[in-house]
């Protein structure tokens, strides 16, 4: 375990990603207990941590501890976790668990106010890699360099939302979306929608306007945007929803 426990400095992080439903949370709960005594650890309990230093630990009687990320566990992952916490690891079982780690730890990028942290991709409703496979052939020519993207945690004001930003970074660029989309009732159209917008911004840098500004939305840039096919659609919804989606985000955090 002291190899996965380096996985953990870059977890230092208290911010707000959405989390499974309970009754998801409950079905991992009971599943890892049921592999992991299938395969001779003593499990009765869940206790979800977000310990900095190991993924996973089994306390005494009987209790699991694991990393909340493991909250988004499907079974092979389950099954991976517990044959290294029995010793009985093989090679692609250790592989796994270390891929299941690096895929589901958010990133820090930068430090300081320029600090971003970074979900990665498949969230629990919506991909992002998905949405952007969907939308980049809507592109004259291909786009370079091939930006990533990622979930940001939910930032929502009392008077709006920003859907979605497009960075530059050391890494090269960064479209980062407003994890607040990745809900069940958000609608695929939508997350494409961003998705797109930020490529447009890429595809189409801001231009001077005479007054010693620049236009981040030339005409050039709503042309563009304009040919993402469902953009009437996706523009409805987020405009009747997003008084909702305020009102969902305060009144979890009651």
């Amino acid at each position: 375990m002291s190899d996965s426990a380096e996985q953990l400095n870059l977890f230092d992080i208290r911010t707000e990603f959405p989390q499974p439903a309970p009754d998801r949370i409950h079905a991992v709960e009971l599943k890892a207990i049921e592999i992991a005594n299938s395969f001779g650890v003593q499990v009765r309990c869940i206790r979800w941590k977000n310990n900095r230093r190991v993924m996973a630990s089994v306390g005494k009687n009987g209790y699991l501890n694991l990393n909340v990320i493991y909250q988004r566990a499907k079974e092979n992952d389950l099954r991976a976790l517990a044959i290294v916490l029995a010793g009985k690891a093989r090679k692609q079982d250790q592989k796994r668990f270390q891929k299941f780690i690096e895929d589901h730890l958010p990133r820090e990028l930068g430090v300081g106010k320029s600090r971003l942290i970074i979900l990665p991709p498949d969230g629990l409703f919506h991909d992002l890699n998905k949405a952007l496979e969907t939308v980049l052939p809507l592109l004259d020519k291909p786009l370079y360099p091939m930006p990533q993207v990622g979930w940001s945690p939910v930032r929502v004001g009392r008077r709006g939302i920003t859907w979605g930003t497009h960075r530059d970074t050391l890494e090269g660029p960064l479209i980062l979306i407003n994890a607040v989309l990745d809900a069940v009732k958000v609608p695929n159209c939508v997350v494409e929608h961003i998705v797109w917008h930020e490529i447009c911004h890429q595809a189409v840098p801001p231009v001077p306007n005479g007054n010693g500004r620049r236009r981040v939305h030339s005409a050039e840039f709503r042309k563009l945007e304009t040919k993402y096919p469902r953009l009437k659609e996706a523009e409805k919804w987020e405009e009747g929803n997003i008084a909702y989606l305020i009102r969902q985000h305060y009144r979890r955090r009651r």
